[in-house]
C-alpha cells in the first residue's frame, strides 16, 4: 500500500516544484503603462510586480539619451516601486528595468510611453 501511494505523491510533488520553478517574477503593471501616451509628463514612474523583488536596474531614456533619475539599488525587497523622474519634455521614452525575484533569478524587461500635450485620447 505504501509503494502505491508514494509514487503518485512523488509525481505530484515533482509537478508542484517544477511549476514553481517556472513562475518567475514579472511586471504586473506600470504607470505610465506600456505603449500609452500621456498629456502631462509623470513626476514618477510606478512599477508594480507580481511579488516582492529587489529592483537592481532602472534606466529611463529618450532616443540615445539616458535621463538621470537618481535611482540606486537597495537590498530591500518589495512589490511596488516609485521612481522620481526629471522634468520630461514631449517625446518618446523607454524604461529598462531588472529585478531579482524570490527564486534568485534575474528578470529584465522594458516598456515605452510617450508624452504629448496635444494628444486627444491620452491616458494618464
Amino acid at each position: 500500500m505504501m509503494k502505491i501511494l508514494s509514487k503518485p505523491l512523488a509525481m505530484l510533488a515533482l509537478m508542484l516544484v517544477s511549476s514553481l520553478a517556472l513562475a518567475h517574477t514579472g511586471l504586473k503593471e506600470s504607470t505610465p503603462a506600456d505603449g500609452t501616451t500621456v498629456k502631462m509628463a509623470p513626476a514618477a514612474i510606478d512599477l508594480v510586480f507580481n511579488g516582492d523583488v529587489r529592483l537592481i536596474k532602472f534606466e529611463l531614456s529618450s532616443g540615445d539619451q539616458e535621463m538621470e533619475t537618481g535611482f540606486k539599488p537597495v537590498a530591500e525587497t518589495m512589490a511596488n516601486y516609485s521612481i522620481a523622474t526629471p522634468a520630461l519634455s514631449e517625446g518618446s521614452y523607454t524604461v529598462n528595468w531588472a529585478v531579482i525575484g524570490a527564486d534568485g533569478h534575474t528578470v529584465t524587461n522594458s516598456f515605452s510611453f510617450s508624452v504629448d500635450a496635444a494628444a486627444v485620447a491620452a491616458t494618464q
